[in-house]
């Protein structure tokens, strides 16, 4: 009977147990839900806005009408060159527009010293915009200790 009676005693003890169990879940799953609700309503309240929107308008500075001789192996070519310098800086346009006649002397330096095959290359267009975006970056360095030079975009040329 002392069993009996000692597992009695325990059972109200495991009733309450489990019952604090019980609300503690409970008490849980309602916090997480409402933490989960209230990013949900910030979600939907805020419109998404578009990549481009997030970032500054870029400023064009265009660079037009580079005509150069480029050397072949057997004749002499032309190359006919248009450019464009992208900035997210307008007061950085500004400046190289001050330095504007280092800047086409540093793109017909770089230019003319290649040749008509590596020029004429597919896919020479990225590697030129490449080489172009880092020398400019350098003159503009050593005359103005900041280059404002984000992109260089190739917008023609023609070789012949």
């Amino acid at each position: 009977m002392t069993e009996e009676v000692k597992q009695k005693s325990k059972l109200p003890l495991m009733i309450a147990a489990g019952a604090l169990t019980l609300a503690i879940a409970g008490g849980g799953a309602w916090w997480y839900l409402q933490q989960q609700k209230a990013v949900l309503i910030e979600t939907v309240s805020t419109p998404a806005l578009p990549a481009t929107a997030l970032v500054k308008k870029p400023v064009f500075l265009p660079l037009t009408k580079f005509v150069m001789s480029v050397k072949g192996d057997d004749r002499l070519h032309y190359l006919m060159l248009e450019l464009s310098i992208m900035s997210y800086s307008e007061d950085q346009v500004k400046v190289l527009q001050d330095y504007m006649p280092v800047i086409r002397n540093a793109v017909i330096t770089l230019v003319s010293s290649k040749d008509y095959e590596t020029l004429s290359e597919q896919g020479v267009i990225p590697v030129l915009q490449a080489e172009l975006k880092e020398h400019l970056g350098k003159v503009m360095n050593e005359m103005n200790s900041s280059n404002g030079i984000d992109r260089i975009l190739i917008t023609k040329m023609v070789i012949q």
